[in-house]
């Protein structure tokens, strides 16, 4: 009967217990739920000053919490291209905040408001709307050297440049005489450190050329051009061009459009085969691809998906292209 007794009082003292932790712990949970539910004041006089094309700088009247800990966000809203919209998280320490990275010629507002390290979102400041100035400034001017390569063929090197805008430049165009170059450009990599360089195929022999450089920025419009180089190609008689190269054949598939091409080389009366170089035609238009020389195997991109129609022809120093290979027809699968 004792042990009984003892056995009905340890289990009814713990069930108290329990029942004791379990209130006490829900008022404690209760207690914190509440937390700070107070907002920080809304930031005031926000201001706009030194508007470029693509920054703006903002300053605004402090924010006060009674946590004494807060930050500031900033809304920037592209009223023309939501792409541009972005909020940035400022510290409470700091009441200024510059705005890059905007678009040019483009209307914006901006806002700033406080949160609280509980969550607690202060109202918005005024708002202040605003417009980018138009980018209206081009890149620098490249400086363009030119060095003859062959009766046919000449390298240009230019420096790379930069643009008021960042991440706004560059496109080149190349310049023969005064027009931009519409034939093909051989692009030469790797190039000198800080430079572009390509080299200009089938000129006429013994001829002066002029050529420069154009650089547009991605705005639109903004063009500044590199000084002006003339050269005269070396002389040459040779017009006899080379026989044209044979068996056009498909040596590797890699899929997604992306084919090695082997065939016979050609031969030429004047110069010897490592010096041919060799152009691939991809139904019909010339691969972008640089062209090498002396090569019996080369790479090219074509269509990934349906018929691709593949030719080759020789070219000689002198600038003397020869027929065409036979027609090599292959159906690529896409990837």
């Amino acid at each position: 009967m004792t042990i009984r007794h003892y056995s009905r009082l340890l289990i009814g003292t713990a069930v108290a217990v329990l029942v004791l932790g379990m209130l006490f712990t829900g008022s404690e949970v209760y207690s914190a739920a509440k937390g700070d539910r107070s907002a920080p004041s809304a930031p005031t006089n926000l201001a706009a000053s030194n508007i470029t094309e693509t920054t703006v700088n903002l300053a605004w009247g402090a924010s006060s919490d009674n946590s004494g800990k807060w930050t500031y966000k900033v809304v920037i809203t592209n009223l023309k291209n939501s792409a541009y919209n972005s909020i940035a998280t400022v510290s409470q320490t700091q009441t200024t905040y510059q705005a890059r990275y905007l678009a040019p010629n483009s209307p914006y507002t901006f806002t700033v408001y406080a949160i609280d390290a509980a969550g607690n979102k202060s109202g918005n400041s005024n708002l202040v709307q605003l417009s980018t100035p138009a980018d209206t400034t081009p890149p620098a001017a490249p400086t363009l050297q030119a060095t003859v390569l062959t009766p046919s063929q000449v390298k240009l090197v230019w420096s790379k440049t930069t643009d008021n805008v960042t991440a706004n430049c560059c496109s080149y165009s190349i310049n023969v005489n005064g027009s931009q170059y519409t034939g093909h450009i051989n692009w030469i990599s790797p190039a000198p450190a800080g430079s572009l360089a390509a080299s200009i195929r089938h000129l006429s022999p013994n001829t002066n050329y002029s050529f420069s450089i154009s650089v547009a920025d991605w705005s639109g419009g903004n063009v500044s051009t590199s000084n002006t180089v003339s050269v005269v190609t070396q002389p040459s008689n040779d017009t006899t061009p080379p026989s044209a190269p044979t068996n056009l054949r498909l040596v590797r598939d890699d899929s997604c459009g992306e084919v090695w091409l082997g065939w016979v080389e050609g031969s030429d009366n004047a110069d010897s085969q490592e010096l041919l170089e060799y152009e691939i035609w991809v139904n019909g238009v010339l691969s972008p691809l640089p062209v090498g020389a002396g090569l019996d195997l080369d790479f090219v991109y074509a269509n990934a998906h349906g018929d691709n129609f593949f030719q080759v022809r020789a070219v000689d120093r002198s600038g003397n292209s020869s027929a065409p290979s036979n027609v090599l027809k292959l159906f690529l699968w896409p990837c």
